[in-house]
């Protein structure tokens, strides 16, 4: 081809390159994106995330373990066979054994979440929506609620949740759950409340008064907040029904946590209501449906007890505490050691083909008195011994048809824990036994020689 020609060419396809690249005829290009502010987006929801957002953390437990430190191998040999050859050697180091969520309630940084989250870790560190990463150290926890308060090392002011109020929730309202699924942090999902007031079952145990909502609760979200519309504080998530999420999710009401929250940081123990008085379940009237008791029975008052001032006596039935209708003497006890010392319970009563109301209040149980209930409702006496240079808690007396002596528990054998906390004093296994009376279950590990077993009594 003459040079000529090929420049020609080149020339003409340089022109026609602007139209080849045109769009075709009659179609036109993409439209602009209409950016333009609407206020319709920003729901309610929207509103309540972006105030209580940054109040919501991810909470991680490492736990102190020992970590094999590696040989370097010289030779094939020790390759092969070094344990052989020299002994293992190892250091201290920390794995994390749980991640949750939490929620930071005042601006100097204290954190709601579930005892569950910190039962196992020996330090915690939370991380924040900004990107920091923070220390914490435990205020309380209180596994019968599944509620602990953590303490973050922050000099300045934190952004927190307000709280709100639990007690006036309504069944059908919008809420929303905010946490760290999966370690997906910061996850916002919305549902309504499904249910208050709910009781369920957890394995073995019956768990009283909750909130269910179908707002999405997976495994990471414990510890996070439940909001209402406004974005207030109404719950602290904590468990799903089954192993997956299937729109059956159950939260801590705020008034309750609140409580226990404030009884942690004040005193560093929950301190539980008092009455006095012992119940059991009302067997059910012929006819009736499966549970519907109708009460429970009083079965005993304890002389100068809050519940014999207020005039109860040994076969009342009590019909409802505060408003609620004990499905069962382990409810009423629930309902009695959730009261706040000093606060006046009512009591709704049948006696004598009548009804009467009885206010009683809750007062705290005094130490002295924690041995005397001991010894009422184990038959047990208990005292310290010294043996090859420690204290140990020995029975010292059982009384005769007590719930101690059925069991098969001898002077002589020695109480290692209450509800699974080791004792090794009289005073050590006053304050476990005080702190058993949340559970209404008083577990002992009674050993004799060489065996040992637990042992379960009725503590309320």
């Amino acid at each position: 081809m003459r040079r000529g020609a090929w420049r020609s060419r080149a020339l003409l396809a340089v022109a026609l390159l602007p139209l080849l690249c045109a769009p075709a005829a009659g179609r036109a290009a993409l439209p602009k994106p209409d950016d333009r502010p609407s206020p319709n987006r920003r729901t309610p929801v929207v509103a309540a995330v972006e105030k209580v957002r940054g109040a919501v953390v991810n909470v991680s437990a490492e736990e102190l373990v020992r970590i094999r430190v590696p040989s370097r191998a010289d030779s094939m040999a020790e390759l092969l066979f070094g344990d052989l050859f020299e002994r293992p050697r190892y250091r201290r180091g920390y794995e994390v054994t749980s991640l949750g969520s939490g929620v930071i309630v005042s601006p100097d940084g204290y954190v709601l979440t579930n005892a569950h989250v910190v039962e196992r870790g020996a330090r915690f560190r939370v991380g924040l929506l900004d990107g920091r990463e923070l220390i914490a150290k435990v205020v309380g926890s209180d596994p019968s609620s599944d509620l602990a308060v953590l303490k973050l090392d922050a000099k300045d002011r934190l952004p927190s949740a307000a709280i709100g109020r639990s007690d006036g929730l309504l069944t059908g309202e919008t809420v929303i759950a905010i946490g760290n699924p999966f370690g997906l942090s910061h996850t916002v999902t919305t549902g309504v409340v499904s249910a208050v007031h709910r009781n369920f079952k957890a394995g073995d145990r019956t768990l009283f008064d909750f909130i269910q909502t179908d707002a999405s609760i997976n495994p990471g979200n414990s510890g996070g907040a439940l909001l209402d519309i406004e974005g207030r504080l109404v719950g602290v998530n904590t468990a799903i029904l089954g192993d997956r999420n299937a729109g059956i999710g159950f939260a801590i009401p705020i008034d309750r946590a609140r409580r226990v929250a404030d009884d942690l940081i004040t005193h560093g123990e929950v301190r539980e209501g008092y009455l006095g008085i012992s119940v059991e379940d009302r067997p059910a009237r012929e006819g009736a449906p499966v549970g519907a008791s109708g009460g429970v029975l009083v079965t005993g008052v304890e002389p100068g007890s809050p519940a014999e001032r207020a005039g109860l006596r040994r076969g009342d039935l009590v019909i409802s505490v505060q408003g609620f209708e004990p499905s069962s003497a382990e409810e009423f006890r629930f309902r009695v050691r959730d009261l706040a010392i000093g606060q006046a319970a009512a009591l709704e009563l049948a006696r004598d083909g009548g009804r009467t109301v009885a206010s009683v209040t809750a007062v705290e149980l005094p130490p002295e008195r924690v041995m005397d209930l001991v010894g009422r409702r184990t038959g047990l006496a208990l005292g310290d011994e010294r043996a090859q240079g420690r204290t140990l808690v020995v029975v010292r007396r059982v009384a005769r048809g007590s719930p101690a002596a059925e069991a098969g528990i001898e002077p002589g054998d020695l109480v290692r824990e209450v509800n699974s906390a080791e004792v090794s004093s009289v005073v050590e296994f006053r304050r476990a036994a005080a702190r058993a009376r949340r559970s209404g279950r008083l577990v002992l590990l009674v050993q004799r020689g060489y065996a040992a077993e637990r042992i379960a009594f009725d503590f309320d």
